[in-house]
């Protein structure tokens, strides 16, 4: 079931609705909390009072913001790979029969292949780097709105990391693929620093060009811990469950799937390191298991789970010092998985939308992307409370 939830605009994807259940003893006729107490309007719901031309600033802002992220996170890092990628093909008549794509620890080459397939390689993997890196900027973007304080802030300030990683990322892959390539033409041997210093040299490339678009982007806004969602009322002593779960996109899952089919054929090709290859494609299967979550809230806290029940992390109602339910972007985060921000918080995030923020004690915050947010949040502040 799609339900459209305050703060997120239409289009956005919201994970199916999650089950509640509240039961009182003598009380066979349990409602769903969400049904018995309406939820009142969250403050990240109510746009501010402005006049049309507010209005119309604001929302030629935006655009603006929009129009500069597709060019620092779409076609600058594809002009890089483009001429990274004409380059290589300029060099492809002096290259070798065999390239060196592969180096060991002391910087000696003990992977080759020919330079049309090293050539093809590279722009795989820098098309797959950039097409991610996009998608972790832009998911969840109309999400315009802060709970904390009902105030708008910049789609650019909000997805900084992100963007910043965007630009630097094709980079590195540039820098270290080009030296590497560079050192071989004519049918030179690379020494055995040439490795070394083309990654440390990309690194360093990489993160002066991060550091300027970090620079050149706007500061987020500091913002204050978001208000609390009200408190689902409940009687004394009456027990109640909410769960729900959330996944994440399916581009994600598409890549995991071709990781673990591309592992596949190595482990048949080079039998004498299948351990080793096994090994990555076990750890691949064990990441496309937490592509998909269900959140639980009862009187043992907030649990997180994977689908076949491993648990990823568990909140004791004893540490709750309350929650809310926040509209979430994974440019925020650096993108999908586990993650933590410029603000310092914690966060699962496998969409861009509706989650939960918990503030805890002694610990950063810790955000989850969930759909029902609202419904999760009051009824852990309610058993929170009453643990007290």
């Amino acid at each position: 079931m799609t339900e459209q939830h305050p703060g997120a605009s239409e289009g956005d994807r919201v994970p199916e609705q999650g089950d509640a259940e509240r039961g009182a003893a003598g009380n066979p006729a349990a409602a769903h909390p969400a049904a018995e107490h309406p939820a009142a309007e969250h403050p990240a719901a109510e746009h501010l009072a402005v006049g049309p031309e507010a209005a119309d600033a604001v929302a030629e802002q935006d655009r603006r913001d929009r129009r500069i992220l597709w060019v620092l996170v779409v076609w600058l890092p594809l002009a890089i790979v483009a001429v990274a990628t004409a380059i290589q093909l300029i060099w492809i008549p002096l290259m070798p029969d065999q390239v060196a794509v592969h180096f060991d620890a002391s910087g000696e080459p003990d992977r080759w292949t020919t330079p049309i397939r090293a050539v093809l390689a590279t722009l795989v993997i820098s098309l797959s780097l950039v097409a991610s890196l996009a998608l972790a900027t832009f998911a969840g973007w109309r999400a315009a709105l802060r709970p904390a304080d009902g105030e708008r802030s910049r789609l650019l300030a909000r997805v900084r990391p992100t963007a910043s990683a965007a630009v630097a990322t094709p980079v590195v892959v540039a820098v270290i693929t080009l030296a590497l390539t560079g050192t071989q033409l004519d049918g030179a041997v690379p020494p055995e620093w040439v490795a070394p210093v083309a990654v440390v040299g990309g690194l360093l490339l990489g993160a002066l060009v991060g550091w300027l678009t970090w620079r050149a982007l706007p500061a987020p806004v500091r913002a204050s811990t978001p208000d609390a969602t009200p408190a689902l009322d409940l009687a004394p002593g009456e027990r109640a469950v909410w769960t729900a779960s959330a996944s994440a996109p399916w581009v994600i899952i598409a890549i995991l799937c071709l990781a673990g089919a591309w592992l596949i054929v190595p482990i048949v090709l080079a039998p004498d390191v299948w351990w080793l290859w096994t090994l990555l494609f076990l750890l691949v299967v064990v990441l496309a298991t937490t592509t998909a979550i269900r959140v639980t809230v009862d009187r043992r806290g907030l649990t997180v789970r994977t689908l076949l029940g491993l648990r990823l992390t568990h909140v004791p109602l004893a540490d709750v010092v309350s929650a809310a339910d926040v509209e979430v972007l994974p440019g925020e985060f650096g993108g999908w998985g586990f993650r933590l921000d410029v603000r310092g918080r914690r966060g699962i995030i496998l969409r861009g939308g509706p989650g939960i923020e918990v503030q805890r004690v002694d610990a950063p915050p810790l955000v989850v992307t969930v759909s029902d947010a609202r419904t999760g949040a009051a009824l852990l502040n309610a058993l929170a409370a009453a643990a007290r």
